[in-house]
Formats: C-alpha cells, sequence, structure tokens
C-alpha cells in the first residue's frame, strides 16, 4: 500500500499559504487622464491610484521586482458604429530593490525609448511608478479634424514568480497580479 505521506503533508502546507494570501488591490484605478498636444505628438498623463497595498509595498522593499504594465489606446468616437482604435501603445515601468546597496531602479519601457533611474527614496519610487508621464501615444497626422477622440488606460500590476522548486510545485498561483479597469479621457478634437 502506497504511503500518502508526502500529499498529506503538502496539502497542510498550501492550505495556511493560501488562507493568507494577499488581497488584490480591487479599488486600484486609473485617474487624472490628461491629452495634450506637443509639436506634432499627442502626449499623455495619468496617474494609478490605490494599487499600493501594505502587501505590495512589503514585497517591493524585500527585493521582488515588481512590473505596473500600461495599456494606452487612441481611440476614434463614431456615431453608429463602434469606436476605432487609431494607435495602441504598451508602457512597462518595473522596479527592483537592491539590498546591498539600499537603492530603488525604476526602469520605464514605452517601445520608443527606455530610461532607467535610481533613487534610494521609497517614495519617490512610489510616485515614478504610479505617474504616467509624458508619453508620446501617437502622430497629430494620424488624426481627423472634425473628428472626436479619446485616450483609454488600463493598468496591470504583476511581481515576479516564485523561485524554484516553488514555481513547479504552485504553477497556478502568481502574487499580485491584477488589473485596473479601463479609465477614459475628455473627448477632444485636434488642432491643425
Amino acid at each position: 500500500m502506497r504511503s500518502r505521506f508526502p500529499a498529506v503533508v503538502f496539502c497542510c502546507w498550501l492550505v495556511p499559504l493560501l488562507a493568507v494570501w494577499p488581497a488584490q488591490a480591487a479599488s486600484a484605478r486609473i485617474t487624472d487622464i490628461i491629452v495634450t498636444q506637443a509639436s506634432d505628438q499627442l502626449v499623455v498623463f495619468a496617474t494609478l491610484e490605490e494599487a499600493f497595498t501594505p502587501e505590495i509595498e512589503e514585497s517591493i522593499v524585500s527585493g521582488v521586482p515588481t512590473t505596473f504594465t500600461y495599456q494606452l489606446r487612441l481611440m476614434r468616437q463614431r456615431t453608429f458604429l463602434a469606436d476605432a482604435e487609431v494607435a495602441a501603445l504598451t508602457v512597462r515601468q518595473s522596479v527592483a530593490y537592491d539590498l546591498l546597496k539600499d537603492e530603488f531602479q525604476f526602469a520605464r519601457e514605452d517601445g520608443r525609448r527606455n530610461s532607467t533611474r535610481l533613487t534610494k527614496s521609497y517614495g519617490e519610487v512610489k510616485r515614478w511608478m504610479a505617474d504616467l508621464t509624458g508619453v508620446t501615444l501617437a502622430s497629430r497626422r494620424l488624426l481627423e479634424p472634425g473628428e472626436r477622440y479619446y485616450v483609454q488606460v488600463k493598468a496591470e500590476i504583476r511581481s515576479v514568480s516564485l523561485v524554484f522548486p516553488l514555481n513547479y510545485l504552485l504553477f497556478f498561483v502568481s502574487f499580485f497580479n491584477f488589473d485596473t479597469p479601463w479609465a477614459a479621457s475628455p473627448l477632444f478634437r485636434v488642432s491643425r
């Protein structure tokens, strides 16, 4: 007869782990979407609010790399048809804390340019992660005068996966993976 001891031990270990699993930030949302026209480009600003739960903050200061992925869509409003997507962009903002150097490394990738910054201030890196500042979304040449447009923004919060062998044993589990609902800017028209 086969022993069930390993399965019982695994279940006894897994149940308490899932019972203390961190709550998701259901109240996280995108606010303050501003679209400006700078020279020949549409530039977007937005803020992610209430995404930093105590569990996420503890995870970041413990050195777990965390990524906020922002999805942006430029939409043209249409009367009797579904609104048309004119342009889309993905911006990834990530943070990793170096425990030995006591500093945070912030990285931003938007497909056009990448940038990194270092700071020792958690408050500063928290602002950098939550603010979407000066993102060039599209050229104004894509837009037609007289048409009405708006920008939609959504954020996805992800942390790094578990270490070996837990990543194989708990392949169905992921930490801090949640999305905000889509938020839209006010309607605007382009000027020539």
